[in-house]
């Protein structure tokens, strides 16, 4: 995805996947910038855990919803969706030019890495060029490159005629309803970074953002109820993975990308 304003990173990209043998079809981004305040709040009726989303973040979340819509008219199995300032790692053909290595029950395989530290299975699911497949068990935030499947594709734009969330929280938060009932996996090494990633031997770095108004949100307080309902949840969680850590059926471990 890609704003028009943004020709810059447009030929930055078609660089970047031919010198990988790869092409891509360019899916207009929305340009928060321009969007009506009436359609913000239609969009957005309520605040979310990180306060009201900028227009940047709504425009990002709606590009998405843009792929999620082009992928389904093209009658296609999976589709590999990326943000226009991706940076791909080595033989990502060999990835990204075949959907057979794809889980059958994968709803989404998140194909980049950030700094965090994340829970995987410790038993891959399937191997494609040196790297694992992963069923995902914790937060891992950015939404940069991802494939998805069609049954999800579906859910995704029936469950976002309105959020409240910005687009990774959505699809990557431990917290989000769409995680915790959709099959995530993890392409471990990753293939692809977003540019603020790349810090020599292939390592990452903590994020930044290209999202215009993000970088100065401050988090909301959550109404009493909905905090304890977090806390619980988180707690859960984090003992499951510490458990199931201590028997070798879970790993925590920062993601390479290579």
């Amino acid at each position: 995805m890609n704003l028009r304003r943004a020709e810059d990173r447009l030929k930055t990209l078609r660089r970047r996947f031919g010198e990988a043998g790869l092409s891509f079809e360019r899916i207009e981004g929305v340009d928060g910038r321009l969007l009506e305040q009436a359609e913000l709040q239609r969009r957005v009726p309520a605040d979310g855990r990180w306060g009201r989303l900028t227009a940047g973040e709504v425009g990002c979340f709606l590009s998405h919803r843009a792929c999620w819509r082009a992928f389904l008219d093209a009658g296609i199995r999976h589709a590999a969706i990326f943000e226009d300032d991706v940076f791909l790692g080595e033989n990502a053909a060999a990835v990204l030019g075949d959907d057979g290595w794809v889980p059958g029950d994968a709803d989404i395989v998140k194909l980049e890495t950030t700094a965090s530290r994340v829970y995987l299975d410790t038993s891959p699911r399937g191997m494609i060029d040196g790297r694992r497949v992963q069923r995902l068990r914790s937060s891992h935030y950015c939404a940069a490159g991802y494939i998805v499947s069609r049954d999800c594709a579906e859910r995704l734009l029936r469950q976002s005629e309105t959020f409240c969330e910005a687009l990774d929280d959505f699809l990557f938060s431990a917290l989000s309803p769409v995680f915790s009932t959709s099959v995530v996996y993890q392409l471990s090494p990753a293939v692809c970074v977003q540019e603020w990633g790349v810090k020599g031997e292939g390592r990452t770095q903590d994020p930044g953002t290209s999202i215009e108004g993000r970088e100065v949100k401050q988090r909301h307080g959550l109404p009493p109820a909905r905090r304890l309902k977090e806390i619980c949840s988180k707690e859960s969680r984090s003992l499951m993975n510490k458990s199931l850590s201590m028997t070798g059926q879970r790993q925590r471990l920062r993601v390479e990308f290579r």
